[in-house]
């Protein structure tokens, strides 16, 4: 078989001197005049709108001039071959629509192990220029529900470049059911030019042997759509519409062209076999999609199976794409891990507007098992470029099995933004659009881009929202700036930090952080905003880790400007917050208590090893000391020597000297502390605890009194 295959696969093809000879192309059409009676139907009868294909050969000596012609004159061997009937349909001039069956014997030359192949010659078969045209090989008789029936096995055919399909559909309305085609040089079928519409391909064996494993020789695409064809469909709306599309020299699927638009995928298996417990890969992905637009993969109760290939889904510039209700990188049985090599989902080179899932259950897609040590890539979503925007994801399990209870990591993260793309979103604000993004082996989301977004997410977390399935590394790392993460990812379990924060302008909102093994947040990237955070229990794992060591609730490591303001930081191992150099850091009205070492901890000349303020006085109604001059003083309460609940806050005078007016009912803790932030924003640790000063005993109460009535002021 002569190895030939496209130059450019998503554009125009070389075509190389193929037949020398006339003879060598395929049949020609016999020129013997037929009677005309014969080539007629009789006057007033309706013209023949089906035939059965009663022969595997490839031969052409009947007349095709209708289907009544060649049914009336079948040629020399009596029976009707594929090509003749194709011939035939395209010939005739009725609207109505037109079936092709199949009805060969079990003695015909093409019969192998209850599989009718129909080897075809050199020449490529017919165009499907018509419409309206059926072609179901599930009319042949004897067959049975694991594959098709009849096959068609392109070995021989030999054309220009691009046009050595099975079938080349450049009309509307046809479908194609039921079917083998293997071991075409390029497509098995190939939908072609703006009127190739509302076409269907289901139940078929694409790029497969008859038995449904790896061909003789592979064809380059499964189905390929191109030149402004749209509103097609391959699959269908049931699992008795799935096509089995493997071993692929290129991809499964290819929709490519600015033009082509609103086709669909559905209810297909994608690189497995019979079974979809074993890989059938295509090499290149599964399936892909190549600059056009509005295609949907998948959609509830019509998900794909799409595994075992090099990479899944790739978006190559492609627009407004839905990928929804599919199983990626899993087995049929949702739990066993078939992984596509190098990733799940790639979406780069100007891809926007893409969705990802649903806020629906039944928009789900399950994206797991990918990756390979051997791959540079292997991420579960992968967005790159920076013409990649406005992408979301939503709703989807990264890293678990289908049920989003067991482990079923990618190899690397489950979702990496990076190559500049951005303006993209993962998750949203409706709790049924949380990605649950755990167990991945080297983090849950890392972000290596600008300006993008991760809220309501479950980051380590199992669906139930308590099981831990914590990601392998990070929770999320972020090396691009002016990223925003929040409001409300659950974050925990694991196993490095929580976030790893490297890039600048990172915003972190109202999030829970929880029981991650090195910290809650660690920061290096300047001007970061931690505002209004649950971060607890953080710190308990094991290290080393090569970034960031400290363990602890937040590490603010090497950098400056950060902002930690109105979170509660508690029962982390080590120090609520520790700053390791830098400087400028403030940490502002939050609630930070029973850390394991101490509230603050400022290391390595971290924020100017800035002293905290002196108290000097303490009443039941003020609070006074002294600290930096002009400096911002604030006051907490605690149970021991933190800072729990913040009572308030004041500017010191010029001398350093500040006094702060306490309302008694804020004095809910036995102690009293205090930070200062000098002028260029150093926070303070911790002043030693003093005790506050409980109010006035209350009177008691003579027996037959009368009192007015108070409110106690009651200390806790």
């Amino acid at each position: 078989m002569p190895m030939r295959r496209h130059i450019n696969w998503g554009g125009a093809m070389l075509a190389l001197p193929l037949c020398m000879l006339l003879l060598v192309c395929g049949p020609a059409t016999p020129t013997a005049a037929y009677p005309a009676a014969v080539r007629q139907p009789s006057a007033g009868a309706a013209p023949r709108t089906s035939i059965l294909v009663t022969t595997s050969a490839d031969t052409v000596d009947g007349n095709t001039s209708s289907l009544d012609a060649l049914a009336a004159q079948p040629g020399a061997d009596g029976a009707i071959a594929l090509r003749e009937a194709l011939l035939a349909t395209n010939a005739m001039t009725t609207s109505a629509p037109l079936t092709i069956g199949f009805n060969l014997p079990s003695g015909d030359q093409g019969y192998q192990n209850g599989v009718w192949v129909i080897r075809l010659g050199a020449s490529p078969l017919p165009t499907l220029a018509r419409g309206n045209l059926t072609i179901d090989g599930s009319t042949q008789p004897g067959g049975t529900a694991a594959a098709p029936t009849i096959a068609l096995d392109g070995y021989d055919v030999y054309a220009a470049a691009g046009f050595s399909n099975g079938f080349t559909i450049t009309s509307a309305h046809n479908s194609i059911r039921a079917l083998t085609l293997m071991n075409f040089y390029d497509d098995a079928i190939l939908l072609d030019g703006p009127e190739a519409a509302f076409n269907q391909i289901s139940g078929c064996f694409l790029g497969t042997s008859a038995s449904g494993g790896a061909p003789a020789a592979a064809s380059y695409f499964g189905v390929e759509i191109r030149g402004g064809a749209h509103d097609n469909l391959v699959g269908g709306d049931s699992a008795a519409d799935r096509n089995l599309i493997g071993a692929l020299e290129h991809s499964g699927i290819l929709v490519a062209g600015a033009s082509t638009q609103r086709n669909s995928i559905a209810n297909n298996w994608i690189g497995v076999g019979q079974g979809g417990q074993a890989a059938l890969p295509n090499k290149v992905a599964g399936v892909m999609v190549s600059g056009a637009s509005a295609t949907q993969i998948g959609a509830a109760s019509q998900g794909n199976l799409i595994s075992g290939n090099a990479t899944g889904i790739y978006l190559d510039g492609a627009v407004g794409t839905t990928i929804a209700a599919n199983l990626i990188g899993m087995a049929a049985d949702g739990k066993t891990p078939l992984g596509n090599a190098s990733g799940g989902i790639f979406a780069v080179n100007g891809t926007r507007g893409t969705q990802i899932g649903g806020a629906s259950p039944a928009l789900r897609n399950v994206i797991s098992g990918n990756g390979t040590p051997a791959s540079p890539f292997g991420q579960g979503i992968y967005l790159s470029d920076a013409s990649t925007a406005g992408n979301l994801i939503v709703g989807n399990y990264i890293g678990t099995n289908a049920s989003g209870t067991g482990p079923a990591g990618n190899y690397r993260q489950g979702i990496l933004i990076a190559g500049g793309a951005q303006n993209n979103q993962i998750g949203d604000s409706a709790p049924s659009a949380a990605n649950v993004v755990a167990y991945n082996g080297l983090g849950g989301i890392r972000i290596d881009a600008p300006t993008n977004r991760v809220l309501g997410n479950l980051i380590g977390v199992a669906a139930d929202g308590q099981a831990q399935l914590g990601n392998q590394a990070n929770g999320v790392r972020v090396g691009g700036d002016g990223n925003t993460i929040g409001p409300n990812n659950v974050i925990a379990f694991n196993q490095h930090s929580g976030l790893l924060l490297l890039g600048n302008g990172t915003t972190v909102l109202s999030n829970t952080i929880e029981q991650n093994g090195r910290s809650g947040l660690c920061i290096a990237g300047s001007r970061t905003t931690i505002d209004r955070n649950q971060i607890a229990q953080n710190g308990g794992g094991a290290g080393p880790w090569p970034e960031c060591g400290i363990h602890g609730g937040v590490v603010v490591s090497d950098t400056t400007e950060t902002l930690i303001t109105n979170n509660q930081i508690t029962a982390n191992t080590a120090a609520g917050v520790t700053v390791f150099r830098g400087r400028s850091n403030r940490i502002l009205a939050n609630s930070i208590s029973d850390n394991q070492s101490s509230g603050i901890l400022l290391v390595n000349g971290g924020n100017d090893n800035v002293s905290p303020p002196q108290i000097s006085g303490v009443a039941e109604s003020s609070i006074s000391g002294r600290s930096c001059a002009s400096c911002r003083v604030e006051v907490f309460t605690d149970t021991h020597d933190e800072g729990r609940d913040f009572v308030g806050a004041t500017i010191a005078g010029s001398d350093g000297g500040f006094q702060l007016a306490l309302n008694p009912n804020a004095i809910r803790e036995p102690h009293l502390t205090a930070t200062q932030t000098d002028s260029l924003g150093n926070t303070s640790p911790f002043a030693p605890a003093v005790d506050a000063v409980a109010p006035a005993p209350l009177p008691t109460r003579p027996p037959d009194a009368t009192w007015d009535v108070f409110v106690p002021i009651v200390l806790r």
